[in-house]
């Protein structure tokens, strides 16, 4: 739409500048129009001033979308190769930290294991002591 339009709804005026009506309604607010007196039959029409407001507000911003990712970005501080990179040094240092528990964990069932034997034989032992008779006790 052009400048030469009397009214013009939020939503038409977020779609020409290319950014959200929330933005649009944001802009004005913050400049601090009451948006409810523009409102009719649940709509909010814009009059030449509120449209003029909100595009001199984008203007200034740089015509800048505030809170938007750019689709298709690359991170130009971060580049591709980098984040592969750091990804497969963060794997490997993950994988070293899997094998180190699992190293951990079969010392753990070692101990265990040597520790139920210990059980075990102190407990045969005990009621080996439990079935002698009081004549045996030289055994």
């Amino acid at each position: 739409m052009t400048d030469s339009t009397d009214k013009m709804t939020i939503k038409a005026l977020a779609d020409e500048l290319g950014i959200t009506k929330n933005t649009v309604r944001n802009y004005l607010v913050k400049a601090g129009y009451d948006l409810a007196r523009y409102k009719k039959n649940g709509i909010i029409l814009l009059d030449k001033e509120l449209i003029g407001v909100a595009r001199s507000i984008y203007r200034s911003k740089g015509g800048q979308l505030t809170g938007h990712l750019p689709v298709n970005s690359t991170g130009s501080d971060f580049p591709l190769e980098k984040e592969n990179e750091f990804l497969r040094d963060q794997l490997a240092e993950k994988d070293k930290h899997i094998s180190e528990l699992t190293e951990m964990i079969r010392d753990q069932q070692k101990l265990t294991l040597l520790q139920q034997q210990k059980n075990d034989q102190l407990l045969l032992e005990n009621q080996e002591l439990k079935n002698r008779k009081w004549w045996q006790f030289w055994k």
